[in-house]
């Protein structure tokens, strides 16, 4: 009889444990509070809480590039309790860029659902004599060392897809990286830097008061918040880059817990509300089941590894 209490305790214990992941999710954040990721993910948070009535906690845990993070999160448990905020860095670039990553992306999280997805817009300082990309090109064919291009750092999208746009474009660049995208912004309003690559999301509120002039958006279509401005590719460089943000889970989480947690995930995006609310912020959520992340990051490796080999960039 003692020996059967013991085994009911322990098993109601156990239940116990996993109610309490269930139904408790906490959102790791591989930047700090109070940036677009951050904004973003809390915004999700809150509706996820209401529509579940689970308790969602934002975790920030900033620094490496997302290696911090991510390594914390490729080690938690597999309950369904803990999930990151998968990045480009985190998910695709890091593997590219560090010799001695402590983490594998594909083997050490399972995909569950993708978030929002902000396209880069091509931006220039106000001096520059261009109204489009056609005009900034012959601009900088005029310039003996071409044009100053800035990013929020090597190795970042913005630093790549410049990169590759440069090439494709046939002009020369000067590649300024700065820490992080607002001083990059700074710069380029103050005229130390000619263009940059910026996502919406950042970039909206100084386009619409004109304090820089947006030349073409690297998307496949045009963003319902900024009709007006047209695509690379509709002005002959065709090029797609955006910031997005996803959830991943530990290997090994069940499906039925990813399949539930793309359910309601999907629940929040799919709201019109919510919708404008991410449109207003310069993004847009991306809608899908798990394996439709999964080819989108698989697309995405496709895309930019091989341009990380051809810029020759390493960080560690």
């Amino acid at each position: 009889m003692f020996i059967r209490s013991l085994i009911i305790g322990a098993c109601l214990g156990l239940t116990s444990q996993l109610a309490v992941a269930q139904n408790t999710v906490n959102l790791v954040v591989p930047f700090s509070p109070g940036g677009p990721t951050d904004q973003t993910t809390r915004l999700i948070g809150n509706e996820l809480a209401r529509l579940t009535g689970k308790t969602v906690v934002v975790e920030n845990k900033p620094g490496a590039g997302g290696i911090i993070a991510a390594q914390y999160v490729a080690h938690a448990k597999p309950d369904g309790s803990v999930y990151m905020i998968g990045s480009p860095s985190s998910l695709v670039l890091n593997p590219g860029l560090y010799k001695n990553l402590p983490y594998d992306p594909e083997k050490d999280f399972v995909p569950v659902a993708g978030l929002t997805r902000s396209p880069l817009v091509l931006i220039v300082n106000n001096e520059v004599p261009a109204d489009n990309v056609k005009e900034m090109i012959a601009f900088a064919k005029t310039q003996k060392d071409g044009l100053v291009m800035g990013s929020p750092g090597n190795g970042t999208i913005p630093h790549i897809a410049g990169s590759y746009f440069a090439q494709r474009a046939g002009i020369e660049l000067l590649h300024v990286p700065y820490k992080g995208i607002s001083p990059a912004v700074v710069a380029l309003m103050s005229g130390e830097i000619q263009l940059l690559f910026d996502t919406l999301s950042t970039s909206t509120a100084n386009i619409e008061a004109k304090k820089v002039k947006a030349l073409g958006i690297a998307s496949a279509y045009r963003f319902s918040g900024m009709p007006d401005l047209p695509t690379l590719d509709e002005q002959g460089y065709p090029l797609e880059a955006s910031s997005w943000f996803g959830l991943v889970a530990p290997a090994g989480t069940p499906d039925d817990i990813v399949k539930a947690m793309n359910r309601d995930i999907n629940a929040v995006l799919e709201q019109e509300e919510f919708r404008k609310k991410l449109v207003n912020m310069g993004s847009e959520p991306m809608l899908g089941d798990a394996a439709d992340f999964a080819r989108f990051i698989e697309k995405e490796r496709k895309q930019w590894l091989p341009e990380i080999k051809r810029l020759n960039l390493t960080v560690d």
